[in-house]
């Protein structure tokens, strides 16, 4: 279970790393470090999914992350916990999630790391659509992190080409009523 403490934590690691001290956060850590009273269910993960930002090619410092603090690391065999290099095109999120973020800053005011809303973030899980993902959306709805009005708004959005079509994303969301 990732606590803001280990956010904190990972997020110094990867600036000492990369002498980068902005990032974006993506998938359910981005959703720890910015809400709270978060459902257990929600918190279920070892691991923050990053990448620098301002970048014109993070590449290279998302695999560096993965090399030193990332799964399996001496890090993570360490703290129990990890970061995980990802590129921009990892979640598939609206265009213009930017617009609905929030800064993130480590409590010793080192690193910032954007994070997308628990919204945009429950889009992103509702293209990837794996059973983690699901059980994350049903908690999400349910605790009212990400209310479904919001997901389908954002699910009607426009969106990368990755995405899953328009009648699957709003399939998949009927699916999560009543949850």
């Amino acid at each position: 279970m990732l606590r803001r403490s280990d956010i904190d934590h990972i997020l110094r690691a990867a600036a000492a790393i990369a002498n980068h001290t902005r990032f974006v956060a993506v998938g359910t850590g981005a959703v720890i470090a910015i809400q709270r009273h978060i459902p257990v269910a929600m918190m279920l993960t070892a691991e923050i999914d990053l990448y620098a930002d301002g970048l014109a090619d993070p590449e290279p410092i998302s695999d560096l992350i993965d090399a030193s603090i990332g799964e399996g690391s001496r890090f993570h065999l360490t703290f129990g916990y990890y970061g995980d290099g990802v590129s921009p095109g990892t979640a598939i999120m609206p265009e213009d999630w930017r617009s609905r973020a929030s800064d993130y800053t480590t409590t010793d005011g080192a690193v910032t790391a954007i994070c997308p809303s628990a919204a945009d973030i429950a889009v992103a899980k509702l293209c990837a659509w794996r059973e983690k993902d699901r059980d994350w959306l049903r908690a999400a709805v349910d605790a009212g992190i990400a209310p479904l009005a919001a997901i389908e708004a954002l699910a009607r959005a426009a969106l990368p080409p990755a995405a899953p079509d328009l009648a699957e994303r709003l399939r998949r969301v009927d699916s999560l009523r009543g949850t």
